[in-house]
């Protein structure tokens, strides 16, 4: 009870945080395309506060004193590390920046330097980081307040709260100068958390057959147009849209209460009254909930064709070593949950003995996790024993891509409900029509389905090309890595990154973020790319390379 207090208390926070920064994106965004924005100086303090919450920096506002640093505007002297807080984004203010910085030997005592945007960054930057071999910069070094939420989500809640604080300090006081009463942000964030509930309803709706996928894709798309609108809502407006949300008010009525109307907020409106009735949507969901649909509460049972499964995850370019050793089925059956939105009460996994993915040491591993295994002589016997499986019961989750067990489902596809998933929308679209509902599982959710020992430390003198790769393999994707060599030689991957207690370490890697495919199974799966890190490691280490470089530059 007491840990799913925190997960509540964390998601609340993380919420709030999200909410006050998109705010502020959006203020600072409107100002600069009306030549508003002089209010720089609160910025860089606030950046500064903001950073060293999330980081553990110790950063100052060198502004303050006689402006001696040109090119950055705040600065951790003990660590290196030098920012430009700066309203302007592109590629011309990042070269005229790092020109300043050199030229003004500002590298003597900042030489990792970060830029972070005002407002939203470009997708990407024309700027060629190598010819400043004096700093450590590179175009991952750019970030703007999409960065921080994302660090956020990765935070437990003390470290959640310790960013909230300087949120609630900085942003809020000064917005208290707006002259906005109380009562209406705080009608706008209720209003916003009726948006979210909606969007939850919609989804559950979705893996029903109770509302057709057209239908929720424009509720979904039309109160994402009106969420993004939340933060400049007036009152006369937030209540009138709150009686559409609320009480499923048809928009007229709505209009007849409130004679005053913001055109844009009107447009939308019109939007949601000729494409959705929200007052449908909130019934249809009550009514759901209420009459308890078989399998929504109690959970439906999971039928993995493990023959399809394996040949699947190897064409995703996952070694077949990796899968036998890592691949958890009991971590997938969460995944499947994940995706499709719905619980599942019992998994099973079937293989034939004639497919040439029968191991039985994985086999032997699969049941250790409490996961049924199925094990039958042919591939016939599996597809019969599946179709039954699937006349017991009115909902069942199949996954499978097979031709030969689809096409033999398809012909009692009428008399059930069947779901499915597929990696990285790797379904065939003749098998599409055979299934009710279907949940995409992306290379994060994938990097979920895997178990990871802790990652061993290796001298660099014993490195291989297969050590290197079993170090890789247990490194899960999904959160920040650097690769890290001591004085001693160690070798390690960490997961403490950036310029983080790096006494005692002669040099380290630019550091992997969550989802860049640098680590993880399927990154270990490259060979090419194994082999080219433990080239470039080994000639860094004999080149005698010191402090922060991108090792893809050594060969």
């Amino acid at each position: 009870m007491r840990e799913k207090i925190k997960m509540i208390k964390k998601k609340d926070i993380y919420d709030r945080v999200v909410h006050e920064l998109s705010i502020y994106v959006n203020d600072l965004e409107a100002k600069a395309e009306n030549n508003l924005l002089d209010d720089n100086v609160f910025s860089e303090d606030f950046i500064k506060d903001l950073l060293n919450a999330c980081l553990g920096w110790n950063l100052i506002n060198l502004n303050t004193e006689t402006n001696r640093f040109p090119g950055i505007d705040l600065g951790d002297k003990e660590r290196g590390i030098g920012i430009q807080v700066t309203s302007t984004k592109t590629s011309k203010k990042v070269l005229d920046s790092l020109d300043k910085i050199v030229s003004n030997n500002v590298d003597k005592d900042y030489n990792e330097i970060y830029f972070f945007i005002l407002g939203r960054k470009q997708n990407s930057y024309s700027v060629d980081f190598a010819q400043y071999d004096t700093l450590n910069c590179s175009e991952s070094n750019i970030w703007d307040v999409s960065d921080i939420i994302a660090w956020c989500a990765h935070y437990d809640s003390v470290h959640m709260d310790q960013v909230w604080n300087v949120i609630k300090r900085d942003i809020l006081i000064e917005n208290e100068k707006s002259g906005i009463p109380i009562e209406i942000k705080k009608g706008i964030l209720e209003l916003k958390n009726a948006v979210h509930k909606v969007f939850a309803t919609s989804n559950q709706l979705l893996q029903t057959h109770y509302a057709p996928g057209e239908y929720i894709e424009e509720v979904n798309k039309s109160l994402g147009e009106l969420d993004k609108m939340l933060p400049y809502l007036d009152e006369i407006t937030y209540f009138a849209c709150k009686e559409v949300l609320e009480n499923g008010l048809e928009l007229g009525k709505a209009l007849q209460t409130q004679n005053k109307w913001g055109w844009n907020i009107e447009a939308k409106c019109y939007y949601i009254m000729y494409k959705i009735l929200v007052e449908k949507n909130l019934q249809e969901a009550s009514e759901l909930i209420a009459n308890d649909i078989p399998g929504l509460q109690n959970g439906m049972d999971i039928v993995i064709d493990g023959n399809s499964l394996f040949d699947r995850l190897i064409k995703l370019k996952i070694d077949e070593d990796i899968l036998y050793k890592q691949f958890s089925v009991m971590k997938f059956q969460r995944v499947i949950e994940e995706s499709i939105l719905r619980k599942s009460k019992k998994c099973k996994i079937v293989f034939s003995k004639d497919n040439i993915y029968y191991n039985k040491d994985l086999i032997c591993r699969i049941e250790a996790e409490g996961i049924p295994v199925i094990v039958l002589e042919s591939r016939l016997q599996c597809i019969e024993f599946v179709c039954q499986q699937i006349r017991r019961t009115f909902e069942l989750v199949l996954v499978s891509t097979s031709d030969d067990l689809v096409s033999k489902v398809s012909l009692e596809k009428d008399n059930y409900y069947l779901y499915t998933v597929s990696f990285e929308n790797d379904l065939p679209k003749q098998s599409s029509p055979i299934f009710f509902s279907r949940g995409d599982i992306t290379s994060m959710g994938l990097n979920h389905c895997f178990n990871y020992n802790e990652c061993k430390t290796i001298n660099i003198k014993n490195i291989t090309e297969a050590i290197y790769k079993d170090m890789l393999s247990n490194a899960n994707d999904c959160i920040s890595h650097q690769l890290r060599v001591d004085w001693s030689g160690d070798v390690y991957l960490s997961t403490i990154t950036g310029a983080e207690e790096i006494d005692g370490i002669k040099f380290r890697w630019e550091s992997w973020n969550p989802g860049n495919g640098y680590a993880g199974p399927r990154a270990a799966s490259d060979h090419e790319y194994v082999k080219q890190s433990v080239a470039s490691l080994k000639k860094c280490w004999e080149d005698g390379v010191r402090g922060y470089c991108d090792f893809y530059a050594i060969l």
